[in-house]
Order: C-alpha cells, then sequence, then structure tokens
C-alpha cells in the first residue's frame, strides 16, 4: 500500500450503555462527524458507515460489524477506521485477531484515530496496540464489577432490578423496582402448587398444560410484554420449568433475585447460582403462595420424590421415603414375575450381590405394615375426647351463619328503600335519583332472597347428616390414605434383607411393640 492508493472507507461507530456515562464527547454522532472529517480531509471515498449503538465491545456478535465483515469479503472495502480501538472491540484476545490476523490477510488498513494505530505505518503506537487491548479489556472488566456490586445493593434493598417481572408477577406501573401481582399468570403458579402438593409429578403438570395450551412464561412474556423473541414461540412447558417456579421464595412475597448470573463479563451464558447465595429480602410484594404450603414442597423436593404414569396408580403413596436398611440407598419400584409392584434396592439391581443384598418387598405388603402401625400410634396416642371437639363442627352451623348474615341485610335493604321513598315525598332527592338506587337495592334483595331459598333448601336435605367426628376418625385411623400426611408424619422406612421393617417418624411417640423388631421411635 502506498500514500496514493484509493481507499474505500468504512466508518465503524460503536457505543454501549456503559459508555453512555462518560459523556457527550462519546455519542454516536460525536463519533460520525469527527471520522467523516477526518477521512474527507485525506481524499479517501466512505464506501459505508457502520453503527452498533448499544452494543457491547466484549464480543464481536454485533449486526452492523458482522455486515461490515460482509462488506469486506466482497472486497467493497479495503479501510477501517474508528475513534479508538475500544470501539473495534474491548476483548483483547478477539481485537487481536482482527488486527493481527484477520485485516491484514484481507489486506485491509485499519486506523484508530484518537490512539494513532495505522497499520500501514511502523511505529510505537502499533507496538504498544496489544496493551491498549489489554488494558481496555480490563477496564470492560472493572466497570463489569462495579455494576455488578450496584445491582447487588439495589437487590439487597428489596427493589427489583430485572427488565422482566418474574411469572406470576409483573411490575408496578408506578414503581419498576416493586412486583405486582399478575391476575392471569398468578392462577397458574397457584395451579401448580396445588398440582404438585397433591402429588402430580413435574413432567406430568408440564405436559398437562401443553395439553392445554396453557402459554409457557416465554410465550407469555412475548405476548404480555415489549420482549420479543422468535424462539419462544415454540417453547413449551418443561419439567424445569415446573422446578423452577415451585423453588423460587418470591412467590410467598419475599423477593428472590440472583437466581443466576454470567459466567463471566465477557460471555453471555449463565450459571445457576447456589440457593444460599440468593439475595432474598422478605416482605416486599403481596404473596401468591402461603408459606407453609411452599416449605412442604421444598420437603417433597428434598425428599427427590419419583412419580410414576401408571394407569392403576398415579403416585406411590411411600415412594421416596423408603431406603435399604444394608446399604442406605433410596429403594425404587419395579414389578416382579407375577406382575405385582415390588420396592427393592437399586444398589443391588445395578451392581450385583457384591454391593448389597437382594432387598425386595411387595408394595402392598409395605403399605398395610406401615398403615397398621400408623393406626396403633393413632390408637394410643388419640382418645375420644380428642374426636369430640369435632362433633359439633358440621355444615348446618356454617350455613346458619350464612343465614343469619342474608336475613340481617335483607332487613337493612328494607328499611334503605323505605327510607328513600320518604326522601323523595320531601323533595330531599327526585324520582330518577329514586329510581336508579331502589333498583340497585332490589336487585341485591333479589339475589340474597333467592341464595336464602337455597340454604334452607340444602339445610333440610343435610340435617344431622354431615359430622366432621366421624371424618376424622377416618383419617386418623387410616381408613382415608393421604400421601402428603404420610410425608408430614414419616421421616423414613428402611427395608433389611430379611424384610424387617424400620420406621423413623418426624415426632416423639410412646414407645410400641412390633413383632419384627421395628423401631417406631422418632
Amino acid at each position: 500500500m502506498n500514500d496514493y492508493q484509493i481507499y474505500n472507507t468504512a466508518l465503524y461507530l460503536r457505543l454501549s450503555k456503559e459508555d453512555e456515562l462518560n459523556g457527550q464527547s462519546e455519542s454516536i454522532n460525536n463519533q460520525r462527524d469527527f471520522l467523516t472529517k477526518y477521512v474527507l480531509e485525506q481524499g479517501w471515498n466512505i464506501a459505508g458507515v457502520y453503527i452498533d449503538d448499544g452494543y457491547s465491545g466484549l464480543n464481536f456478535d454485533r449486526p452492523d460489524f458482522k455486515r461490515m465483515l460482509a462488506d469486506i469479503e466482497k472486497k467493497k472495502i479495503n479501510l477501517v477506521i474508528t475513534k479508538d480501538l475500544s470501539r473495534l472491540g474491548r476483548d483483547y484476545i478477539d481485537t487481536g485477531y482482527y488486527l493481527e490476523r484477520y485485516f491484514p490477510t484481507k489486506k485491509i488498513r485499519y486506523i484508530a484515530l484518537n490512539d494513532g494505530i495505522d497499520t500501514t505505518k511502523d511505529g510505537g503506537n502499533n507496538d504498544i496496540s496489544p496493551f491498549k487491548a489489554v488494558i481496555n479489556d480490563m477496564y470492560a472488566k472493572d466497570i463489569s464489577k462495579k455494576t455488578r456490586a450496584a445491582f447487588d445493593i439495589k437487590r439487597q434493598n428489596g427493589q427489583f432490578i430485572g427488565g422482566f417481572a418474574p411469572y406470576g408477577y409483573k411490575k408496578d406501573p408506578h414503581n419498576k423496582n416493586k412486583l405486582v401481582i399478575d391476575e392471569v399468570a398468578g392462577e397458574v403458579v397457584k395451579r401448580i402448587y396445588s398440582l404438585y402438593f397433591n402429588g402430580e409429578s413435574m413432567g406430568s403438570i408440564a405436559k398437562c398444560f401443553n395439553d392445554e395450551n396453557v402459554l409457557s412464561p416465554a410465550k407469555y412474556k412475548n405476548k404480555t410484554t415489549t420482549y420479543k423473541s422468535k424462539i419462544s414461540k415454540w417453547s413449551l412447558w418443561t419439567p424445569e420449568t415446573i422446578r423452577w417456579i415451585l423453588t423460587n421464595p418470591t412467590y410467598i412475597g419475599n423477593l428472590t433475585q440472583k437466581r443466576q448470573e454470567k459466567i463471566n463479563y465477557k460471555l453471555q451464558k449463565y450459571r445457576n447460582v447456589p440457593s444460599d447465595e440468593w439475595i432474598i429480602v422478605a416482605g416486599t410484594h403481596e404473596a401468591l403462595i402461603d408459606k407453609k404450603d411452599f416449605d412442604f414442597v421444598q420437603e417433597l423436593l428434598h425428599k427427590k420424590i419419583l412419580h410414576y404414569n401408571m394407569p392403576e396408580k398415579a403416585v406411590h403413596l411411600l415412594n421416596g421415603l423408603v431406603f435399604c436398611k444394608d446399604c442406605g440407598v433410596k429403594m425404587t419400584y419395579k414389578r416382579d414375575k407375577q406382575k405385582r409392584m415390588c420396592v427393592f434396592c437399586s444398589t443391588y439391581a445395578r451392581h450385583g450381590a457384591t454391593f448389597c443384598s437382594n432387598n425386595l418387598i411387595s408394595e402392598e405388603t409395605l403399605e398395610n405394615y406401615i398403615f397398621n402401625e400408623l393406626r396403633k400410634v393413632a390408637k394410643k396416642s388419640l382418645n375420644e375426647g380428642f374426636y369430640e371437639q369435632f362433633a359439633r363442627v358440621n355444615f348446618i352451623e356454617t350455613n346458619n351463619e350464612e343465614k343469619d348474615l342474608i336475613v340481617r341485610r335483607l332487613s337493612e335493604i328494607k328499611n334503605i328503600i323505605i327510607s328513600l321513598y320518604d326522601d323523595k315525598i320531601r323533595g330531599i332527592i327526585d324520582e330518577e335519583l329514586f329510581v336508579g338506587m331502589s333498583s340497585k337495592f332490589n336487585s341485591e334483595k333479589s339475589r340474597l332472597t333467592g341464595r336464602l331459598v337455597q340454604i334452607e333448601s340444602q339445610m333440610s336435605k343435610s340435617a344431622n347428616k354431615f359430622d366432621y367426628k366421624d371424618i376424622i376418625k377416618k383419617i386418623a385411623n387410616f381408613e382415608v390414605i393421604d400421601r402428603n400426611i404420610l410425608v408430614k408424619l414419616i421421616n423414613k422406612v428402611e427395608v433389611s434383607k430379611d424384610k424387617q421393617i424400620f420406621i423413623t417418624y418426624n415426632f416423639c411417640i410412646p414407645k410400641l411393640l412390633s413383632k419384627n423388631g421395628v423401631n417406631t421411635a422418632s
């Protein structure tokens, strides 16, 4: 190359959000004016202006930079000029690649005007360009650290700093750092907890929502916010999405942030942060889920309950609670040759008799034994006096309370209408206002009268037929089996190679005699 060569010049302009903090001198317009004046003074052609406004210099995945490279490949450009080296990029490895390899290979002259870098000239500034690239990289790293620290302070102060609210919430229109409930998505979140609480697996919940065409969080965000992504239109519910929602304390009113973070300041890739490093601030917004329900779901997740899609039984009642007494590994389920469902040691199944015994027991035998033991506990711990407290609570009393409220309100409405009529006669209110107000109260009167008739009909049919005492007795005697109750009562069940069963409860009980020498004390 020589001083008389015709140069078709690319003006490359870049400004990231961080660079905006440096003031007006770094603006796109100022860069354009500065470079245009210089190029015209040199008598060179301007082949194109390439602008990446709002893009970080830490990577080269920028739309107009790619467009410039395409024009270089088409030989439309033979000179690239930037205001300084940092406009080209701040990552010293990739910046070095373009300076030392790509541009020379394509016979491209490169100028960083303010830094005095010109690849066609020998000089000190060219020699130290790698060091300038390293300094730019260090600057970007320092800015990243400061930005993270500032964000963490806001998080610790209970301010929401995300671009979009977590599924189930939306940003308060009057305060972008506060969350309010999204009524539509919030109901889906409540349903997720209810389904999992009642034994559904994360996979089955995801499948159910996909079958019902419930919008996934990504699709919902794409539809209801400024977020736009072509990929999200294919997004479906997955077990991972369900788990993400089930483990988020934000849903009990405790703002939870920093569940993910960038791997480093150069990559747009994220890693999951351990739960003990999350930033959680309690009581920042209205809860969607009751804390007791949330804690119970965490207990279920901690036990790593496995769910099986079987037509005859959706969930094994003792799943996640049964362990091998000999090796300590959680036992799992399979069918034997007689097609009976059995619980067996997974260590033996994987590695053979060298590592553990063939501990196997039928699910029916195990469940019957456990339920009988629980019935013994109930019989010993709960006397008749315990059940008597429920004898006075019945369906009729509940209806009586509602009936009394309706009767009182009907009496109030009657007096209000009489008072309105008196005011009309005295000329205090006109005919139009009287008709409008009396119509409103007559409508309420009609609705309440219909409900009163319905209640009286129910009471006549249900009198003395619904006693909670009997229901509580059935539950306590395990005539009605509830998996959630089992998980709350039992810490673990262990099965030995000689089929002895050992139960450890989550509560203290008097020692009970057991024919298999079972330890029933917690």
